[in-house]
């Protein structure tokens, strides 16, 4: 890889649009993307890649997001946004009380959650 450390996403997001969405924002920004539906799923390849960063989204179809938060917190080093539809104010308290990193609500803009991943993951070769 050229001395460049690889960089991985784990988006976990049942719905496949903003599975997508998500997928898009975060390798435009050069992260290697893997998507999973499910809250197992997830865990599973948060376990097997060690990602530097993870989107969560909190109505999944096996598991409350909420739920496996502080699971991926206690195994993991890895930069957790929370993303939901929630009412946000409360989530969003929730959210960083359990173990993320930041919450962001639904609708997302794109730009903004580009513009944060680049503020916490500066492009490789940027001083």
């Amino acid at each position: 890889m050229n001395g460049r450390r690889r960089r991985d996403a784990v988006v976990i997001e049942d719905d496949a649009d903003i599975r997508q969405l998500l997928v898009i924002v975060l390798s435009s920004r050069g992260f290697t993307v893997h998507e999973a539906a499910t809250g197992t799923e997830g865990r599973r390849l948060v376990d097997e890649l060690a990602p530097q960063l993870v989107t969560l989204d909190l109505n999944l179809p096996d598991m409350d997001g909420m739920d496996l938060c502080p699971t991926l917190r206690a195994t993991s080093n890895s930069h957790i946004v929370t993303i939901s539809a929630r009412p946000s104010q409360l989530t969003a308290e929730q959210c960083l009380a359990v173990g993320s990193d930041h919450f962001i609500a639904k609708p997302f803009s794109p730009r903004v959650l580009g513009a944060y991943v680049d503020g916490v993951f500066p492009s490789p070769g940027a001083a």
